[in-house]
């Protein structure tokens, strides 16, 4: 009859079998998450079982410093990343890490590649990705921003990191920007494994964004417009994608050439960042949108962050998103930092490398004073 010991010993050569693997430089995880390799063994009426998963595919000899294309697990899905790393990189070493999540429907080509450079310029290790549906990752529902959704592929970004041994648990951060500036305290909030955060140009409160600034008669037809086409791809299997920002229809002829919906047209619409630069980018987002983004709010947690949190914001963005920003730090816990790029914009903290690199730098020193 098999006993206790016996299953163990069974999991023993479970794992020496796959220690070929690991020397190999793949990187694997059970399924109750450990650094590397673990496996448990449930040896529950005499059976044994043995839950493995992989979680990525990265070779670490095949890492080298500045961009390198990898993916890791999410959900269920293989999500496409770029892990960039620092100058003279060696894996026998430890670097502090950033996660990066960006923009209202960005991929990882656009904002999060030009931070993912600057930070690693300064000797970290950062991971950019492109979330669920995004870009080069998997996913049925393209492009649907569901702040749940992505800040569940968040915090698996966070596991996947720490459990490379060139990262120092001790030193890993969060960065939002734009619509992941409300998503990452949030995570920030309950999530302990960041030890610091920051935002940049952040959408920090949805909840006034939307009903505070809206009135019900203009929410309700785009609640229906979400839940017509909820019931329609539920019977159909067929989502429908609508202009969420509005960018077709703006006259930038009407427009403040330095709002951000003038600026935001400047960036989605041409060249710049556009389809035509990155063709796997739209500006389209699926109708059930509506159903999600009013209630994702950060505001609402604020008091109760406790993880040191810089909030960074355009000079120039005061007369729109910046007063989110400033509202936020001023709810938030302590420690806390806010910091004006003079000069900026919401949008030219995305890609114009004078404002990128002095928000960057603000970043590292932030992050250096709460390293342990």
């Amino acid at each position: 009859m098999e006993n206790k010991s016996k299953c163990c010993k069974g999991i023993l050569a479970v794992i020496a079998a796959n220690a070929i693997v690991l020397a190999a430089g793949f990187y694997w995880i059970s399924s109750c998450g450990s650094k590397n390799c673990n496996y448990t063994a449930q040896c529950q009426k005499l059976t044994c079982t043995c839950n493995e998963k992989e979680v990525s595919t990265m070779k670490v000899e095949d890492l080298k410093s500045g961009k390198n294309e990898i993916q890791f697990k999410s959900q269920g899905y293989n999500l496409a990343a770029l892990l960039y790393l620092p100058e003279g990189f060696d894996a026998s070493n430890q670097y502090p890490a950033v996660i990066f999540s960006g923009p209202f429907n960005q991929i990882k080509e656009q904002t999060g590649a030009i931070y993912g450079r600057k930070l690693a310029a300064k000797g970290y290790a950062v991971l950019v990705f492109d979330h669920i549906g995004y870009g080069d990752s998997e996913g049925e529902l393209r492009n649907n921003e569901n702040s749940f959704i992505k800040m569940e592929s968040i915090r698996d970004a966070v596991s996947f990191v720490g459990m490379l041994d060139f990262v120092n648990r001790e030193k890993i951060y969060g960065l939002g920007v734009c619509a992941s500036g409300g998503y990452m305290p949030l995570i920030a909030t309950t999530d302990k494994r960041l030890k610091a955060i920051a935002t940049v140009s952040g959408m920090m409160d949805n909840k006034s964004s939307y009903f505070a600034a809206m009135s019900k008669q203009q929410l309700m037809p785009l609640f229906n417009m979400a839940n017509d086409a909820r019931q329609k791809a539920y019977e159909t299997g067929e989502m429908e994608y609508y202009d969420a920002l509005g960018m077709e229809s703006i006259d930038l002829s009407t427009v403040d050439k330095d709002s951000t919906a003038y600026e935001g047209y400047d960036y989605y619409m041409t060249e710049r960042a556009g389809a035509q630069t990155y063709p796997e980018y739209t500006h389209l987002a699926p109708k059930v949108l509506m159903e999600n983004a009013p209630l994702t709010s950060a505001m609402t947690y604020a008091p109760y962050l406790y993880t040191p949190y810089l909030g960074i914001y355009g000079e120039k963005a005061m007369k729109d998103t910046g007063p989110l920003t400033v509202a936020f730090y001023e709810a938030a816990s302590e420690p806390k930092e806010l910091f004006e790029v003079k000069g900026a914009s919401h949008v030219s903290l995305y890609d114009i490398d004078e404002d990128v690199d002095r928000a960057v730098a603000k970043m590292d020193e932030f992050f250096k004073k709460y390293s342990k």
